[in-house]
């Protein structure tokens, strides 16, 4: 009996996915258990695996469509096995209203590009979203273009067929319509996150509703850093001199700091839920972690128990699985306070937006050398480091903000504190 593989629900939010790659052409014999397909929502990669051994009889969408969550992605059944209706769920492409800038002749009247047949003016026609943007982006009358896809959706691989083509004689829609004086263009209408990636859609939502949500206000800071620096290129020669594999960077010491700040100062280790402020005793950190299309924020669970040298080891572990695409749901929630790191990129102080459910999040600038007259008369070069804490005003103000930073530069300013 046949079987249907359906968009699975990665995450709370989670409303529709995109196919990333197929793994299995139709006919060929799938095992229990095997992945069949990847997945991409929001912030995450998943592969799909087949319910049952048989063999893949029919795919719905192919890669780069966004399906909603349920909707059918394949079906597994026996050789020369027939699905019912049953199993064929509607994917739901996408239909779109080809505005008046995009059809300003009848059909007739616009010559048709070699080697497609045109829709009639009636037709519905279903387009994925990124060959709706290639046909925008490179003036191709989606009415003259026939689609392969489920339907005759009209898909990326189409777009592609009717550039690669030497004889696209038609002459761009935008210019045909602009020698119409009398034609009547509709102002396109476009949703939030449209034509984004998937990574992208999430970030901007979360973003969006963070700043709609909270409260935020951010203060700034420097703090010396000689003396952790010095405290640093101690541990290190301790590590090598006992073989350790440890990395210990600044950023584990900053976050060792903020970690002790947060335990001292609860009501930045919080959050503000159905009107009643939630401090936790637990605190798991989220470290911010640029990839080249986007953003992830990995979580160190349970960060206060570990020593330095352990959370070296975590901090390295959690950013090595999102920058290598192993992020999954577990790794990516639960995060109490946040810490982003823009120092390697010259910035001094920024202002971070908060995660959600978050109080707090710490943003660390570049070392600046600053140049300082000394209590003998002399002209003494240092290093500081600039820190930016953005908070929630309807949880705490701003002086309980300020609080914060004052404990954090003492961590900092005095290192020996970090493994007591």
């Amino acid at each position: 009996m046949s079987e249907t593989i359906v968009m699975p629900k990665l995450g709370m939010t989670m409303t529709e996915g995109t196919i990333t790659e197929w793994y299995k052409e139709i006919g060929d014999t799938v095992e229990k258990g095997e992945p069949v397909l990847m997945i991409s929502s929001e912030k995450l990669n998943q592969d799909v695996e087949a319910p049952n051994t048989g063999i893949l009889l029919e795919k719905f969408g192919d890669v780069e469509d966004e399906l909603k969550v349920g909707d059918a992605l394949a079906i597994i059944g026996e050789e020369g096995e027939k699905p019912s209706s049953a199993d064929k769920k509607d994917t739901n492409p996408v239909s779109v209203d080809v505005m008046n800038f995009e059809k300003p002749h009848s059909p007739s009247d616009i010559p048709a590009q070699q080697g497609v047949t045109k829709h009639q003016q009636s037709d519905r026609i279903f387009i994925t979203p990124l060959a709706r943007r290639m046909a925008v982006d490179n003036d191709i009358d989606i009415q003259s273009v026939t689609g392969s896809g489920g339907k005759g959706r009209i898909t990326k691989r189409d777009i592609d067929k009717v550039l690669a083509s030497s004889d696209r004689q038609t002459e761009p829609a935008h210019e045909l319509a602009a020698k119409q004086a009398a034609a009547t263009v509709s102002a396109p209408t476009a949703s939030v996150g449209e034509g984004l990636s998937p990574m992208r859609k999430a970030i901007a939502r979360n973003m969006r509703e963070s700043l709609a949500q909270t409260a935020q206000l951010t203060l700034h800071r420097k703090a010396g850093i000689d003396q952790l620096i010095e405290f640093q290129q101690t541990l290190r020669n301790e590590l090598n001199a006992n073989n350790s594999e440890v990395k210990l960077s600044l950023t584990v010491l900053l976050a060792r700091a903020a970690i002790l700040a947060l335990q001292e100062l609860k009501a930045m280790n919080s959050t503000y839920f159905d009107g009643q402020l939630v401090e936790f005793d637990e605190v798991h950190l989220g470290i911010a972690t640029s990839l080249d299309n986007g953003l992830l924020v990995p979580v160190i669970k349970n960060a206060h128990q570990k020593t330095i040298g352990t959370l070296a080891n975590a901090l390295k572990d959690v950013t090595e699985r999102a920058r290598i695409g192993e992020a999954d749901q577990a790794l990516l929630s639960g995060s109490t306070f946040t810490i982003t790191n823009l120092g390697a990129s010259g910035i001094e102080y920024f202002t971070p937006i908060l995660n959600p459910t978050e109080t707090g999040i710490l943003g660390i600038g570049a070392l600046q050398e600053e140049l300082i007259l000394s209590e003998d008369g002399t002209v003494k070069a240092i290093k500081k480091i600039p820190l930016s804490i953005t908070f929630d005003h309807q949880i705490i103000d701003g002086a309980k903000a300020a609080e914060f930073l004052s404990i954090l530069v003492k961590y900092i300013e005095t290192p020996y504190l970090l493994v007591l």
